[in-house]
């Protein structure tokens, strides 16, 4: 099936959706009409779809996996072959890092969700963090970074810093709060994070792996 095709077929589907969710709500059925639009929503996302759940209480669990772009690009930074052992050793330190880290927040922390400004159709610039959490007083961006290679840290660091910067120069005067990107380093290594300058709204942190 050709992408136009394909495009067409789910937006077709979701409209039938999106109408049967409307009757079944007007009939009080609303677990079946939340039930229908978790489905849409696995629908236009059911390559990433990793693990799927359906509770006996009704509740439904979706969970997708992170891009496989970022994690490509970070086993790129270290200098390593782009292997699928290398891709679920990379994924696994990233799932891991960004479980003990809600643990520590607290919250629910949302992965796969991109945040864009300008319009809708032509957005100016969109960013994609591994991790991001809503609090009451603070937006989170979380950015992790695994270092393999403590000789490769310094570039590592300075060029995602210099990313952040412009995620949050762009993100800050619209993110209604007080918005914070937290760069992770995970490593085997111990790594002094104090040694590095970073603009406002960046912070780093070291995870010992």
């Amino acid at each position: 099936m050709t992408w136009p095709m394909e495009k067409l077929g789910k937006v077709t589907i979701g409209v039938i959706f999106v109408i049967f969710s409307i009757v079944l709500i007007t009939k009080e059925q609303y677990i079946l009409a939340v039930l229908l639009l978790f489905l849409l929503l696995i629908i236009f996302k059911l390559e990433s779809v990793t693990e799927l759940i359906f509770s006996p209480k009704g509740e439904v669990r979706v969970k997708f996996e992170l891009p496989k772009g970022k994690i490509e690009k970070d086993i790129e930074e270290n200098e390593e072959l782009t292997t699928e052992k290398n891709f679920i050793r990379f994924q696994g330190i990233e799932e891991k890092v960004l479980a003990d880290i809600q643990k520590r927040f607290g919250g629910e922390m949302k992965t796969l969700v991109h945040f864009m400004y300008g319009s809708p159709d032509k957005p100016e610039f969109m960013y994609t963090p591994d991790g991001s959490l809503n609090t009451t007083d603070a937006l989170y961006f979380f950015e992790i970074k695994y270092v393999i290679k403590p000789e490769l840290t310094e570039r590592i660091v300075n060029n995602t810093v210099k990313y952040l910067k412009t995620v949050f120069d762009g993100f800050n005067p619209m993110a209604g709060k007080r918005l914070i990107i937290k760069l992770i380093l995970a490593s085997s290594y111990d790594i002094d994070v104090s040694r590095f300058t970073l603009p406002i709204g960046v912070e780093i942190e070291f995870y010992k792996i």
